[in-house]
């Protein structure tokens, strides 16, 4: 059995890690399964998953019959072992999401604000923190990390933050070791866009896609690219700035977009995103909705076709704060037979979905899915 001095998950392999994804995403499997999917022996799986097993990592469930042949064991993570905190700041809210090892929400923190220094937003991240933990009944000792999501890009690494223009006023030396220190726990600064797509490959994504970009729209533009099953990052982790196709100072389908244009024609508008508040505001006022939809449909089909010509993916999630039925009115621009945005120009056209996970937020929830799904490189 595992000896009080080894941590469950010290020395964990990359073929091990992939046997946990895979129970995350599947909740429970045989053997038998599990080295179908791996592509090892039989042998290999059954040495594999006892020493998980014997970390505590890994339950072995009933016996069900399959076939003829001998009875089958299901196995399962614990989801006890370990929990994941998930962390989504902008300059609007805070949101905090806290996950079992198995990629179950425990609980979920909203605390919507003003957050113009980034004081403010380390300290409502630590006692949001202490509050999800203790409502859970979760130690800190049993914590595995933080993800925290937040509108910035990378240079040599997350150390090096080149914030987004609309949190610029949080810049400060090394975020990730200030977090940290205040969290007590490996902290990992992500793009949200990325975050998103991260929950998205690990616990949604029903049709199985290996490839597939998740398009995020917010109060700017930006996606994550899957390749491979694996979160492409492209170089110093800038991949998928989709924004940076539509030159600055022209009109584009963001949420900051849609605030300004309604805005400028209704005297009245929510003072902030509240989900809510936005969509009664555009349910009374479709015709304001109607006009912005005529401007940035046309926009993100050329926006996204390139995305599709370049990477050919299987799937294009459309998702982000945007309000709901404002990206449900937008899915059909992206069927380029129809919309058509290069004059004849053709693209395989992947499948248009909205995003599987149901988090309120999906980005804290894939904050928090991403210190699971990576888990050898953050132990």
């Amino acid at each position: 059995m595992l000896t009080s001095s080894r941590r469950p998950f010290d020395g964990i392999g990359n073929t091990q890690a992939a046997v946990l994804r895979y129970l995350r995403r599947k909740q429970s499997a045989s053997r038998a399964e599990i080295a179908e999917l791996c592509g090892v022996t039989p042998a290999a799986v059954s040495m594999m998953t006892r020493d998980l097993i014997e970390r505590g990592i890994v339950l072995e469930g009933a016996k069900r019959q399959v076939g003829r042949g001998a009875p089958q064991i299901d196995l399962s993570l614990n989801p006890s072992i370990g929990f994941a905190l998930g962390v989504h700041a902008n300059r609007f809210s805070i949101t905090l999401s806290l996950l079992d090892f198995g990629g179950i929400m425990v609980g979920e923190l909203h605390l919507p604000g003003r957050y113009d220094t980034f004081a403010e937003v380390q300290n409502e991240i630590r006692n949001g923190k202490d509050r999800l933990l203790a409502q859970g009944g979760v130690g800190n000792n049993q914590l595995i990390g933080a993800g925290i999501a937040m509108p910035t890009r990378f240079r040599h690494g997350n150390a090096f933050l080149e914030l987004a223009q609309e949190v610029i006023s949080w810049a400060g030396p090394d975020l990730t070791a200030s977090l940290q220190a205040g969290l007590g726990c490996t902290v990992v600064i992500e793009n949200d866009a990325n975050a998103a797509a991260m929950g998205e490959l690990t616990v949604g994504n029903a049709a199985a896609h290996e490839n597939f970009v998740y398009l995020y729209l917010s109060e700017g533009i930006g996606s994550g690219i899957i390749i491979g099953r694996q979160l492409y990052r492209g170089n110093l982790g800038n991949a998928g700035e989709v924004g940076a196709l539509r030159a600055r100072g022209l009109s584009r389908p963001s949420f900051e977009d849609l605030a300004d244009w309604c805005a400028s024609r209704s005297a009245k508008v929510p003072a902030d995103r509240s989900p809510d508040a936005w969509k009664h505001y555009l349910d009374t006022n479709g015709d304001v909705l109607g006009d912005w939809l005529k401007r940035a449909g046309p926009e993100i089909a050329r926006l996204v076709f390139p995305v599709s010509a370049v990477l050919a993916p299987q799937a294009i999630y459309v998702g982000g704060t945007l309000p709901l039925m404002v990206r449900e009115q937008l899915l059909p621009w992206l069927n380029f037979s129809i919309s058509d945005p290069f004059e004849g120009a053709r693209v395989w056209q992947p499948e248009i979905l909205l995003p599987e996970v149901s988090a309120t937020d999906a980005v804290a929830f894939g904050a928090a899915a991403m210190i699971l799904h990576d888990l050898p490189g953050r132990t």
